[in-house]
């Protein structure tokens, strides 16, 4: 499983924390009301953001990562937004037997699910993800197409700042592996220090999401192409969103 807990210090500053938990608030909301969740599993949890806008939204929700640095940070970040969510180290693959039947709706978003790195891991995480769901339950996964930024030639997936600070994520392609990077820049003067985290990742597309999904015993897969649920699923856009069905 990939993991970046090497850039866990970094990750708030690069993601903007603060941003995005203003902005992605109305779309988890928008989320918690279509769905009817009550009892939400957040996994890959990272640093916290969406298991915190879920306890603000009143829901039930554990999170958890396979980082103990991430979840170091998620448990600041919770104490700092005032909110208690359960958060656990856990890998998508063993998750715990005291968790089976017990969650209406999990939540993997923000690539987390491209960590599995291999087609059989993938799978054993969905079928791990399939059964913490009560019957009729919902796995929500967001994934960036990287097919599409492949084929479309593109590597650079964001450039952003914050102080002193310079974050680049980009993908590397090399035959059939693809790899995640992350490039520190921190300026002093007029001179820089650089840092880099990279991680091989499994680059899945909407074919592979659907058949690992019924391979682990999903009966529904339905594919988008934004967490608003607004579009269909387009082979040329920057997101793959599945909803799938117990």
């Amino acid at each position: 499983m990939a993991d970046f807990s090497k850039i866990a210090s970094f990750y708030d500053r690069m993601t903007g924390f603060d941003h995005r938990l203003k902005n992605d608030y109305d779309v988890i909301k928008g989320l918690v009301e279509r769905f009817h969740v009550k009892k939400a599993l957040d996994a890959g949890c990272g640093t916290g953001m969406h298991t915190i806008i879920l306890a603000k939204l009143g829901i039930d929700v554990t999170g958890f990562d396979i980082s103990p640095e991430m979840l170091d940070k998620a448990q600041e970040n919770a104490e700092r937004e005032k909110v208690e969510p359960e958060l656990y180290r856990a890998e998508f693959e063993y998750l715990p037997e005291e968790w089976r039947g017990a969650y209406d709706t999990l939540f993997c978003l923000a690539n987390s699910m491209a960590g599995a790195e291999t087609k059989l891991r993938l799978v054993q995480a969905l079928q791990s993800f399939r059964r913490i769901l009560k019957p009729k339950g919902t796995a929500i996964i967001q994934l960036l197409n990287i097919p599409w930024f492949r084929e479309s030639g593109r590597r650079i997936i964001r450039v952003s700042t914050d102080g002193p600070y310079i974050f680049i994520r980009f993908l590397d392609f090399v035959d059939f592996l693809t790899r995640f990077n992350v490039m520190i820049l921190e300026r002093d003067g007029d001179n820089f220090t650089s840092y880099i985290v990279s991680e091989p990742i499994l680059a899945i597309d909407a074919e592979l999401l659907t058949n690992s999904a019924t391979e682990a015993g999903f009966s529904g897969v339905e594919l988008f192409s934004d967490l608003h649920l607004s579009r269909g699923f387009e082979s040329d856009c920057d997101n793959i969103v599945a909803v799938l069905t117990v």
